[in-house]
């Protein structure tokens, strides 16, 4: 008899930083990490792959001159609505565990170093965008993140990642606060920030796990009402 687990409500989990920060390698462990632990686990990314989401990689690739902040932001609500009724919500309200990456928050962080009010993008998005459980900020300096990008990826940096850009977007980063956002140090091998990712989201998961004994008969699953930690293994 195999143990599997399941959640008692969905859970989102957004991972943000700076580009080169190390979010896409870390929303790959985790998804990786769950999925071998038995959850029902979803990743998506923002921008996404819809019509918004098309547009706004083109500006990353062709440039964001000919455009105002308002309207590159106005792309971003958009394609996130989008990204909330197709792609998260569904996923929520089937129990999964929710990992995306970049979020709401890079809104705030990038359109806000464009010289919009951060408080400002904040309160737009909280009107569209459903609240994650917890925000995890992937932080390191502007010059690692640029060489990762430059010469881990073997990418060429676009519009969005501009020295002078990304310090700006990486200090507004650094001063939020709310109750579902935490700062950790990206700098380290990834396997120890993983090991710190992982201590969060467990202690953030807990409340809602609850494991699943399989059963072969009739009744299919038996689920249990034990709370359960998954172990760091």
């Amino acid at each position: 008899m195999s143990i599997k687990y399941t959640l008692s409500k969905g859970i989102l989990v957004a991972i943000e930083g700076i580009d080169g920060a190390g979010k896409t390698t870390q929303v790959n462990m985790l998804h990786q990490y769950y999925k071998n632990k038995g959850l029902h686990v979803a990743k998506f990314k923002e921008p996404t792959d819809g019509k918004y989401g098309q547009m706004i990689r083109g500006l990353a690739k062709n440039g964001r001159d000919n455009i105002s902040p308002e309207y590159e932001l106005e792309l971003f609500i958009e394609d996130r609505k989008e990204d909330c009724e197709i792609n998260i919500k569904p996923a929520l309200d089937q129990k999964k565990l929710v990992i995306i990456d970049r979020y709401f928050i890079s809104s705030v962080a990038y359109q806000g170093a464009l010289g919009l009010d951060p408080k400002y993008i904040l309160k737009e998005n909280e009107k569209i965008a459903i609240i994650p459980d917890i925000v995890i900020i992937l932080d390191c300096a502007v010059n690692i993140g640029l060489r990762r990008i430059q010469y881990s990826r073997g990418d060429t940096p676009n519009h969005f990642e501009k020295e002078d850009a990304l310090e700006k977007s990486r200090q507004i980063f650094q001063q939020l606060q709310a109750p579902y956002i935490q700062l950790i140090d990206s700098t380290p091998n990834e396997e120890v920030v993983f090991s710190n990712i992982k201590n969060i989201m467990n202690s953030i998961m807990s409340p809602y796990l609850l494991t699943i004994r399989e059963q072969q008969d009739l009744f299919g699953y038996n689920y249990t009402s034990k709370k359960f930690e998954i172990n760091s293994n």
